[in-house]
């Protein structure tokens, strides 16, 4: 169990003291299908008094009869209070169990969509897996399709695969997702779950990327970016922090430089230790940035302070962004 800070909202300790005196309510009028209006809209409020982003939605359990799903629905931002409000859950008992995002229901057959009704197993899809991002990207096609605007279209598909796979699998290993414009053979729904789970059960590879781009103000960039990283795994590193050296001279660095920068990132990795995650490096004319994620910056701070004693006299800039979505990303071409 992952343990408040301070400054962590008390709303989800309010959420459970609220829970102890409804849930026995909640269960009857699941049993018995008669859910008196007030108490959704009770439901409601206890809800929003966590995060007003959040959904919610009451579930069969697994282990429990009932399951209460509080979710962020791919919100990056938004998933570490679905995950603090789990984390201050009661435990499981044979009534309730709790959940911070959407599982797979694989039994479920019939989505209802925009007044429409349709059979998930006719769902096909086009799949490819991109080994350095660790993700495989879908092209979607359903007879639905055809008859439904854009918007309805999107819905369907992101239902079918959270509902196919579940809200985290879908952000672990699904990537761009894009509708096909006319019918055509494909996988069947089984047979890209069982894609999914081959893959994600399989090594990881390298997933280091190099590649080429500009600066904001037009200089050539070499990029270097750990593609395979994902938000997901890193729910609470919503900082960003950028370590930007100067180089002498204004030019890239050569073959000697080059190899000191290395050295001395690494040292700065272990200086770290595990407070940050290194993200990517750019190189451009005249600065070196390598990029970091992390949470608490105080841990941060004081490994930058402890590599810098030891370090080249070198003008070193470090800048903290608050980056909940990892916007950085964009900019080394890995998103």
């Amino acid at each position: 169990m992952r343990f408040f800070r301070r400054g962590d909202s008390e709303a989800p300790l309010d959420f459970w003291a609220w829970w102890s005196g409804v849930r026995d309510r909640v269960a009857t009028a699941i049993e018995t299908g008669s859910f008196d209006p007030k108490l959704i809209e009770e439901v409601n409020r206890a809800v929003r008094g966590v995060d007003p982003r959040l959904a919610w939605e009451f579930a069969p359990g697994r282990q429990a009869k009932h399951a209460l799903c509080l979710t962020p629905e791919g919100n990056a931002e938004v998933r570490p209070a679905a995950l603090r409000w789990l984390a201050g859950a009661p435990p499981a008992d044979a009534t309730w169990e709790y959940l911070a995002s959407r599982r797979a229901s694989p039994s479920r057959d019939v989505l209802e969509v925009g007044g429409r009704r349709l059979a998930l197993r006719e769902m096909r899809a086009i799949s490819s897996w991109d080994e350095s991002r660790r993700r495989i990207d879908v092209r979607l096609w359903h007879d639905a399709f055809a008859q439904a605007p854009l918007p309805v279209r999107q819905q369907i598909a992101f239902l079918f695969l959270d509902n196919l796979l579940g809200e985290d699998d879908v952000e672990r290993w699904i990537g761009q997702v894009d509708l096909l414009e006319a019918p055509g053979n494909g996988k069947t729904p089984d047979e890209l779950k069982a894609e999914v789970e081959r893959y994600a059960a399989g090594p990881a590879g390298e997933t280091w990327v190099l590649g080429q781009g500009t600066t904001p103000d037009g200089r050539p960039m070499i990029v270097a970016a750990d593609a395979g990283l994902k938000r997901i795994d890193f729910p609470f590193a919503d900082q960003h922090v950028s370590i930007r050296i100067q180089i002498e001279g204004g030019g890239m660095p050569d073959d000697a430089l080059a190899a000191v920068l290395n050295r001395e990132e690494d040292r700065l990795v272990a200086a770290l230790g595990g407070a940050a995650t290194l993200a990517g490096r750019t190189t451009s004319p005249g600065e070196r940035v390598i990029h970091f994620v992390a949470e608490v910056l105080d841990r941060v701070r004081a490994g930058i302070d402890a590599w810098a004693k030891d370090a080249p006299e070198w003008r070193v800039k470090v800048d903290f962004q608050h980056d909940p979505g990892w916007e950085f990303q964009r900019d080394f071409g890995v998103r």
